[in-house]
C-alpha cells in the first residue's frame, strides 16, 4: 500500500489550519467575555459611588442593591453566553441548539441534585422583589448578624463586628430581622433581690435612664420608660428599662445603662443577685 504523503501532509495542514483558528476564535471569545465583565464592574461601580450623593439614605440603598444584583446576573448571562459560543465554535452544534442541549444538561443536573440551586435563585428573587432587605442594611438572618455587603441571586453576603464575612444561601434563609428600620428599641432587663425597696429600685432606674436621655440625645429617638416589675423569678425581681434608640444604636444604649445600672446601684446598696448553691451539712 502506497501512501500518498501529499495528502497527509495537506489534510494535516487542513486540520492544523482550523484548529489554530477555532483557538482563536476560543480566545477573541474569552477576551470579549472579560472585557464585557469589566465594564459591567466598572459601570456598576460608578452607579454605586455616585449613590453616595443621594440624599434620600433608603433610594441609596435600593440603587447600591440594583447594581450588585445587575453585576450577579450579568455575569451570569456574560459565562453562559460565553460557553455557547465557545460549543459553538468547537462546532458542537450552533448556538440555538446549545441553549436546547444547556437545558436537557440542566434538567439532568437538577433531577440529580441542583434543586437547592433553584430554590436559592427563587427565594432570592422573592427578597429582592419583596425589598426585605438591601446592602447596607443592618440585619439578623437566622442566627447570624452583621451588615448586608452584597446581595446576589443565589446567596447573600453579610459582615459581622468581627470583620468576618458570612455568605448565606438564600434558600436557607428562614427568619430576618432588619434594624435598619426608623428606630430600635433598647431594652435593659434588671434583676433585683427581693428584700429591695420596689418604690426606690424604680426610682433609681429612672434617674439612671434619665440622665442618660439627656446626655445622649443624638441616638436617643424618645425619653426612656421604667416598666416596674415585669417578672418573679426564683430568687429575684425583674424591672425592665426601654429607650427607642436611633437606629442601630440599641446596642451601645443597652451597654451604657447596664455599666451605669451597676454603678448606681453599687453606690446606693442596691444588690443584685446571683445563683448561690447552700449546703445543709446535718448532724453527726
Amino acid at each position: 500500500m502506497t501512501i500518498n504523503w501529499n495528502e497527509v501532509a495537506e489534510k494535516l495542514k487542513l486540520d492544523l489550519t482550523s484548529l489554530i483558528v477555532d483557538v482563536i476564535g476560543i480566545l477573541i471569545t474569552l477576551i470579549l467575555a472579560k472585557i464585557v465583565l469589566n465594564m459591567l464592574t466598572r459601570f456598576t461601580n460608578r452607579v454605586i459611588h455616585g449613590s453616595e450623593k443621594i440624599e434620600d439614605e433608603r433610594k441609596a440603598k435600593e440603587v447600591v442593591t440594583s447594581m450588585t444584583l445587575l453585576r450577579s446576573v450579568g455575569r451570569y448571562t456574560i459565562y453562559f453566553a460565553a460557553v455557547c459560543l465557545i460549543i459553538n465554535q468547537l462546532g458542537l452544534g450552533n448556538a440555538m441548539s446549545n441553549v436546547v442541549t444547556a437545558a436537557g444538561v440542566g434538567a439532568l443536573i437538577i433531577s440529580l441534585g441542583a434543586q437547592s440551586i433553584i430554590k436559592d435563585v427563587i427565594a432570592g428573587t422573592f427578597i429582592i422583589f419583596e425589598r426585605q432587605y438591601g446592602v447596607g442594611d443592618f440585619v439578623k438572618i437566622n442566627e447570624h448578624e452583621g451588615t448586608v455587603t452584597s446581595l446576589a441571586m443565589r446567596c447573600t453576603y453579610l459582615k459581622n463586628w468581627k470583620g468576618q464575612q458570612i455568605i448565606i444561601p438564600n434558600g436557607q434563609i428562614t427568619t430576618v430581622i432588619n434594624y435598619s428600620g426608623e428606630f430600635n428599641m433598647a431594652i435593659v432587663d434588671v434583676p433585683v433581690a427581693y428584700e429591695e425597696d420596689t418604690d426606690r429600685v424604680f426610682a433609681v432606674l429612672q434617674d439612671v435612664a434619665n440622665k442618660y436621655y439627656e446626655e445622649n440625645r443624638e441616638i436617643c429617638y424618645e425619653e426612656p420608660s421604667v416598666l416596674g416589675i415585669n417578672s418573679f423569678d426564683d430568687s429575684s425581681i425583674g424591672f425592665s428599662v426601654t429607650m427607642k434608640a436611633v437606629k442601630r444604636n440599641h446596642f451601645k444604649i443597652q451597654r451604657d445603662l447596664r455599666t451605669l445600672i451597676k454603678k448606681r446601684f453599687d453606690e446606693e446598696g442596691i444588690s443584685i443577685p446571683f445563683n448561690q448553691i447552700v449546703v445543709h451539712n446535718g448532724d453527726k
